[in-house]
């Protein structure tokens, strides 16, 4: 079989500071990193709105109104403010989204308790009709990375071209080991989203990641609702695998990997979608965890701005 995957070394120190429009950002001096933007929400239309608890999404956005959408999709553990690096460093060339999946930040939760994958996708769906978006390049974490596939497969001429990273490809079988993590996930959130964060993120992140941002993802976590939480760990124990639809991801894909991300092994999801679909393409970045948005940012800025650069250009 042809040879597609592309290994690229990063080192801790020379390249992880430093990102796109950001060459004074320094991973270990919080003071240095760059303001979120402000909240920002949008009305669900109402042919759409009896399929949440409420009529309201939440985002966070950067970069001129006409320029080409990057859509950013967070994980589980996360909201949008994930995307703090992104959404400073790609602004004067994008127009940088990152949305509050129903039930996270200030979105209003679905209405479904236990939600498949079309649930999702048609969230991706409604979120990009309340802001009059028709086509965008869809970028997804984790959670986000399945949330982008399921939307990839079932609206595919929407997606300009498909960037994961951290993937989850889903099961086509459930293991009770992965049934038990996101059961204790859901147990510890129902007793509350601070103490959610006393378990910390030392396991999300590579070895040689900051302490400030091991205290930052952490603070992360403990700003989760319970709902959004307990609906996202529902899809991902559902029968969701995009390797059982992966014809229908024609579009290019991207994935980038964390050599120490032990959330999502890279054996078990990035490396089968790689061979599932034909125009698929991994990197692997050595040293970085389940979190290279934000323990690589200058390296992922320039592989996505490229990523896209390449769609306008192809």
């Amino acid at each position: 079989m042809k040879e597609r995957m592309h290994s690229i070394a990063v080192s801790s120190a020379p390249l992880i500071p430093g990102s796109v429009g950001q060459p004074d950002l320094d991973l270990n001096e919080p003071s240095s990193w760059p303001a979120l933007p402000d909240l920002r929400l949008a009305r669900i239309a109402l042919p759409a709105q009896s399929r949440y608890e409420g009529d309201r999404w939440s985002y966070l956005e950067s970069g001129p109104d006409r320029a080409a959408p990057l859509l950013l999709l967070h994980g589980i553990g996360a909201d949008a403010r994930y995307f703090r690096f992104q959404l400073a460093g790609l602004a004067l060339r994008w127009r940088v989204i990152a949305w509050n999946a129903p039930g996270y930040g200030l979105s209003d939760p679905l209405r479904v308790s236990h939600p498949q994958a079309s649930d999702y996708a048609q969230a991706v769906a409604d979120f990009l009709q309340a802001l009059e978006i028709d086509t965008c390049v869809v970028v997804g974490h984790s959670f986000g990375s399945a949330v982008a596939q399921a939307f990839a497969i079932a609206h595919p001429g929407r997606v300009r071209g498909l960037l994961l990273s951290g993937t989850g490809i889903g099961q086509q079988q459930l293991s009770v080991q992965r049934r038990q993590s996101f059961e204790e996930r859901v147990a510890r959130i129902r007793k509350g989203a601070y103490q959610y964060g006393d378990r910390g993120a030392d396991h999300l992140l590579g070895a040689q990641a900051p302490v400030a941002l091991r205290a930052w993802a952490t603070d992360l976590s403990r700003r989760l609702q319970a709902g959004g939480l307990q609906q996202a760990a529902a899809f991902r124990l559902s029968s969701f695998c995009s390797l059982d639809r992966a014809q229908a991801l024609t579009m290019p894909l991207c994935m980038v990997q964390g050599s120490e991300d032990t959330v999502n092994p890279r054996q078990d999801n990035a490396d089968r979608l790689l061979a599932a679909v034909p125009q698929a393409q991994l990197q692997v970045w050595h040293g970085i965890g389940h979190l290279p948005e934000i323990e690589a940012p200058g390296l992922f800025n320039q592989t996505l701005s490229s990523f896209a650069q390449e769609l306008q250009t192809s």
